[in-house]
């Protein structure tokens, strides 16, 4: 007899998996064995432990040089672990730390699974964690060095991550309907922003920096994604793409708004388009397809100025969703994991065309 928890589980998308069951067991650590500094990783533990090797290599003999390095070598599973550690976890109100792990858990699974922007392809994904999270830990030891804060845990991964997952989800589901805080009624469109607001007003400024680095590093990838130079790709009529006027959707045939977008193909007079960063697709490299053994086929790699020419074509053993198809990421599925649950296809025909 199967176990339905163990069922559920296996349905999760391998690194949203991985993330979440290895967040409940470093948050059960930190709690339990006070194992938080073997797993956090800053400047100031980068540099004890570039002094002990040092030391060593002065005064040890090589037995002591090869475990010193060694040792220091295989400390950098430090870089991985400290995005396990949600910032709640540390404070007095650990109920912080919970919501942090489902928000990651469910951003990471709508961006993973065979609906969202990766389309169930497991290397892809994992390729842009890899990126992301590199970046995400250049730039806070780049902040700690320039401040001169070395004290334990003063930037979190886990939260610059979730901020970053959060960035790309919005960008790929613009016009879906959402609730921020369960309360105010945007367009995910606008999530990041506000996240900014509630990060500042909530944490104070080392929260908002944690979000801003998190945003930044999702905006980098989209850049690399579309082969865009970053800044340049926000100027209104970058690379020859003229800036569209948001109300020309509703005022064909003498209308001035749409009461009910669903009734005319789901255009709506304030339908977010896609900026030129949001388009293309970024394959992960051949070598990591080859190190998880998974097929090359199921995605094909496009930018803003070259779009994918067409479904790629799977394995017969694998599912047809693991093929990646060129789509526009301005429409939605209308799903909303805050609420309301209003669809905005985007793919309608206006009268007259």
């Amino acid at each position: 007899m199967t176990n339905p928890l163990i069922e559920n589980i296996k349905t999760i998308p391998p690194v949203t998996r991985f993330f979440t069951i290895s967040t409940v067991l470093a948050c059960l650590g930190v709690t339990t064995f006070s194992a938080f500094p073997s797993l956090y990783i800053n400047l100031n533990a980068l540099f004890s432990d570039y002094t002990i090797v040092r030391a060593v290599f002065r005064h040890g003999s090589y037995f002591d040089i090869f475990k010193a390095v060694a040792t220091g070598i295989l400390g950098w599973y430090r870089f991985v672990t400290s995005f396990l550690i949600p910032p709640g976890i540390m404070s007095t109100n650990r109920i912080n730390a919970l919501f942090d792990a489902y928000f990651f858990y469910t951003f990471s699974n709508h961006l993973e699974a065979h609906e969202g922007k990766f389309k169930g392809n497991f290397p892809d994904y994992l390729w842009f964690i890899i990126l992301c999270g590199s970046c995400i830990q250049v730039f806070n030891l780049a902040l700690e060095a320039i401040t001169g804060n070395y004290s334990p845990a003063t930037y979190f991964p886990h939260e610059n991550l979730l901020a970053c997952l959060t960035y790309v989800w919005s960008r790929s589901l613009k016009n879906a309907r959402i609730n921020l805080l369960g309360l105010v009624p945007i367009k995910a469109y606008y999530l990041p922003l506000g996240n900014l607001i509630v990060k500042l007003i909530l944490g104070g400024p080392v929260s908002l920096i944690d979000t801003l680095v998190g945003i930044i590093s999702g905006y980098l990838y989209l850049c690399v994604q579309s082969n865009t130079m970053p800044i340049y790709n926000l100027l209104p009529g970058a690379y020859g793409t003229p800036k569209k006027r948001r109300n020309d959707e509703g005022r064909r045939v003498g209308m001035t708004h749409i009461d009910n977008p669903a009734h005319f193909g789901g255009f709506q007079a304030d339908y977010i388009e896609d900026s030129i960063y949001d388009k293309g697709y970024l394959k992960a490299p051949q070598w990591l397809y080859n190190l998880l053994s998974y097929p090359t086929n199921t995605s094909v790699r496009a930018t803003a100025f070259s779009p994918a020419p067409g479904r790629a074509t799977a394995p017969s053993s694998f599912s047809t969703n693991h093929q990646r198809e060129a789509s526009p990421t301005g429409s939605t599925t209308g799903y909303s994991w805050f609420g309301g649950n209003t669809a905005f296809k985007g793919k309608g025909h206006r009268l007259g065309d």
